[in-house]
């Protein structure tokens, strides 16, 4: 069995601002495998880093991304959880991924597809990722499986991972139909169905779950044998790895 690999989850967004490139360079400085992220389109169709539709929750400013243009959205303060430190500034894509190519973090792209839909966004963001020559290193996800479907058609070389939320009958075979590589439940549905990831290993197909950030819950998603792990600790669930891999030992 390979290696559960850690995903930080927004960056390391239990110690900086979610999603911003400061969460993202503590993710590789605490040894992350890879990031979970989320993508927009801002009004001018930059591609920015956010999970939110709205910047209310997170920022000083109020309203849907999709209608500011990039220069007004990086006007607005996206650090509102941390006092102690500094301003922070919406990422595009574009530098985030400057940030990361040269590390060996793969991506978890997610698609924020579903309260609004974003025409264009698949196709561009795949296209990105192939300028910077990260196509290998990028898994998408989204709630919206049509997004996934289409990033299929665009490039079927990369990767894809069916987010959902509830327990579903059989995931795998949905998996198989749609095309899919990976499921992405919440970790509770492996933690009440932890048979799910042989099942789905026995059909091909990767079981990544979101968001664990507590260490018995970690123990537990290790136990299960699920392929990664997306959480807002990375440092403790590398802790948890580790000693859970020791004691297999």
């Amino acid at each position: 069995m390979s290696q559960t690999k850690i995903l930080a989850h927004r960056g390391s967004s239990a110690y900086r601002p979610e999603n911003m490139l400061e969460a993202f360079q503590l993710a590789i400085a605490q040894g992350a495998d890879g990031i979970e992220i989320d993508v927009q389109f801002s009004k001018n169709g930059e591609i920015v880093v956010a999970h939110d539709e709205k910047i209310d929750r997170v920022s000083n400013g109020q309203g849907y991304i999709k209608d500011y243009s990039l220069t007004e959205l990086k006007a607005f303060d996206f650090n509102q959880k941390f006092p102690e430190q500094d301003r922070a500034e919406i990422p595009t894509l574009r530098e985030l991924y400057s940030l990361i190519k040269d590390s060996k973090l793969t991506v978890n792209c997610e698609f924020k597809t579903t309260e609004v839909l974003y025409p264009g966004l698949v196709k561009a963001t795949i296209k990105l990722a192939e300028e910077f020559e990260l196509t290998d290193r990028i898994l998408y996800s989204s709630f919206n499986h049509y997004s996934l479907k289409e990033a299929k058609a665009i490039s079927p070389k990369s990767e894809i991972g069916l987010l959902y939320e509830l327990a579903m009958v059989d995931p795998w075979l949905y998996a198989q139909h749609v095309g899919a590589e990976y499921i992405h439940p919440p970790y509770q549905v492996i933690q009440h169905l932890p048979e799910t990831v042989k099942a789905c290993h026995e059909a091909g197909i990767g079981v990544n779950v979101w968001t664990a950030n507590d260490s018995e819950v970690m123990k537990a998603m290790f136990e299960a044998g699920v392929d990664s792990i997306i959480t807002d600790k990375p440092d403790l669930a590398l802790k948890i790895r580790q000693e859970f891999e020791e004691k297999k030992a």
